[in-house]
């Protein structure tokens, strides 16, 4: 069964493997924003939607930028520990709107396999915390794990 990318007209094979919309959320939820948006615009661009996917993952770099910055103005007595999960699902539905606007029938398209892009971002984010956490150990003498 072939879909048809609405905005050009061309047909979209249906055995063509997509991130799905699961992935989308979880990586935006767990990594960035940034990384949902790269997921996406790696669907875009394999559906023939270069500009389209640029401009994903332009806008959730912009989108997590902005909202970096109005909550520094968040009071410190808020907690914060809701808001990544809270901004992380928000971008997610919005890049599954904005994917939405160029393919129809998602559901039709088997879905890829996400250990490549986990591996890339458990290298970003989970290494540097790692490092951060025994550089701290050298510096301050303890763990911080053994403070408490």
């Amino acid at each position: 069964m072939a879909t048809e990318n609405h905005l050009s007209g061309a047909p979209l094979s249906a055995n063509m493997p997509l991130y799905s919309a699961r992935a989308v959320r979880l990586f935006s939820i767990f990594f960035s924003p940034i990384a949902g948006g790269a997921l996406t615009a790696r669907n875009l661009r394999d559906v023939g939607q270069p500009t389209a996917a640029r401009k994903a993952l332009w806008g959730s770099i912009i989108y997590l930028a902005l909202l970096l910055w109005l909550t520094s103005y968040l009071p410190d007595s808020m907690g914060h520990s809701w808001l990544a999960v809270v901004v992380g699902y928000a971008g997610s539905a919005g890049l599954e709107w904005y994917f939405g606007q160029f393919v129809q029938h998602r559901n039709d398209f088997p879905a890829k396999s996400i250990r490549t892009p986990l591996v890339v971002c458990l290298l970003i984010f989970v290494i540097p915390l790692f490092v951060l956490v025994l550089f701290s150990a050298i510096i301050f003498g303890e763990m911080p794990w053994t403070a408490l």
